[in-house]
């Protein structure tokens, strides 16, 4: 590049950076489906106890790439609808949860009774879905948003994962996995995580009735919960912090 060419790519990252960190302060502060299927007991944990994410995940480019191609195919599926009804994108679900009280789940297929999740992948994550099917992550989250279906009264027999190349040129490598409905999957996550939530509250009391003895510190109630091996991409990933102080240091 050019001195000036320099510049400007300095420029754009300064204002993409700043855009992206306007968009993490207003994420929102209750979990979601997208979080409960982890195998993580920790990191289910550590977003009750709102400890602060450790691991932004790289610069935000991947997500904010994420997002924009879910805006495009939400407007791609309402165009597709016609007004007849078929489609339903971006639909905001509800669920009998302390705490895990909503979400949005992304499209809902009225014609083929199916509900949906987009997933933008790269080569390794598509090849993950198309050979093994979908991580114990994804598969609770889209039966989760058909829970939530259902409980507005929509008819859902089937749910899908969406796999979209992220880095091919064509869609000739578009990948679908569907299976069955299945609610006990949904119900099963969500009392997982009020189980969880209970200890979470437990270890966090005062550790004499009255008060004498001080309640753990969040941390120190984090670790006291097993651990998986999905921390790639957990926010709570913190493998040089040896002591475990302000994140996870992973399975070793």
């Amino acid at each position: 590049m050019t001195d000036l060419g320099r510049e400007i790519a300095a420029r754009i990252k300064e204002t993409f950076y700043a855009y992206s960190s306007r968009l993490d302060r207003n994420q929102q502060a209750q979990m979601g489906p997208s979080e409960i299927g982890t195998p993580c007991e920790r990191r289910i944990a550590m977003s009750l106890l709102r400890i602060p994410p450790t691991n932004p995940g790289g610069d935000g480019w991947a997500s904010f790439v994420g997002t924009c191609v879910h805006d495009g195919l939400a407007r791609m599926f309402v165009w597709a609808g016609s007004n007849t009804g078929r489609y339903a994108v971006e639909v905001p679900l509800k669920f009998p949860s302390a705490y895990v009280p909503k979400g949005t789940g992304d499209l809902l297929d009225r014609t083929l009774c199916l509900f949906a999740d987009h997933k933008l992948m790269g080569r390794w994550s598509l090849d993950k879905l198309t050979t093994k099917g979908p991580s114990p992550t994804y598969r609770v989250q889209v039966h989760t948003y058909a829970y939530g279906a259902r409980l507005k009264g929509e008819k859902v027999d089937h749910v899908a994962i969406i796999g979209w190349p992220r880095e091919a040129g064509t869609l000739d490598d578009l990948y679908v996995w569907s299976e069955p409905y299945d609610p006990t999957v949904a119900m099963g996550a969500l009392k997982r995580v009020e189980r969880i939530a209970a200890e979470v509250k437990r270890l966090s009391e005062p550790m004499h009735p009255d008060g004498q003895w001080s309640a753990g510190r969040p941390m120190e109630v984090a670790r006291e919960f097993p651990i998986a091996d999905d921390c790639r991409f957990c926010p709570f990933h913190a493998p040089g912090d040896s002591e475990g102080e302000r994140g996870c240091n992973g399975k070793r």
